[in-house]
């Protein structure tokens, strides 16, 4: 037989006395050729990756400040520096622990923070759990972070704006209706 040799003292999987679920050498189940490779699968493809953390989404009424994105500090040795200077004074390890003050290093918080309007809205969202039962909390935030509603523009408005848009441009407004008298349109 092609089997190879087993050494001494155990029994062959193919015989009539293996215990039952076990399989011969060349009976080991085998990879499916039709599975598909081992690259991961992503929602958002690689190429699209700086885009996703420095932009916001569509949705999204307030915009990410990318300039601020680079002034975000992080002092990972803050801690440890702490621990030791307060070790270094004599006092004992649970005090130290206890009393090493936080980073003060940190990045500025958004212009939000702090609000009362803020922490109701946090409050009502927590209490109720449907956004759809907080929408005047959430109003009071979008006034607060400047987002106004269009406003309807009476027809003098829409003219001036255009007005203000053409410039110098509407100089040449009478020169071409004084023209058009003698300009005779078919």
């Amino acid at each position: 037989s092609r089997l190879p040799r087993l050494r001494a003292g155990r029994r062959r999987p193919s015989s009539p006395d293996a215990p039952r679920g076990t399989r011969r050498w060349d009976q080991r189940p085998r990879p499916c050729a039709g599975m598909s490779p081992s690259i991961p699968k992503v929602a958002i493809p690689p190429e699209r990756w700086s885009q996703t953390v420095y932009s916001t989404p569509e949705g999204s009424l307030i915009k990410a400040e990318v300039g601020k994105l680079g002034a975000m500090k992080f002092d990972p040795a803050h801690w440890a520096t702490a621990y030791n200077q307060c070790i270094g004074r004599g006092l004992s390890a649970k005090d130290c622990a206890s009393a090493i003050p936080d980073d003060a290093r940190t990045t500025p918080s958004g212009p939000l923070a702090g609000h009362p309007e803020l922490a109701a809205a946090i409050a009502c969202v927590g209490e109720h759990g449907d956004p759809d039962k907080c929408t005047t909390h959430f109003d009071a935030l979008a006034k607060l972070a400047g987002f106004e509603e269009e406003k309807k523009k009476s027809s003098t408005e829409k003219v001036s704006d255009f007005c203000g848009k053409a410039g110098y441009k509407l100089l040449g407004v009478p020169v071409l209706l004084y023209a058009m008298k003698f300009v005779k349109i078919k």
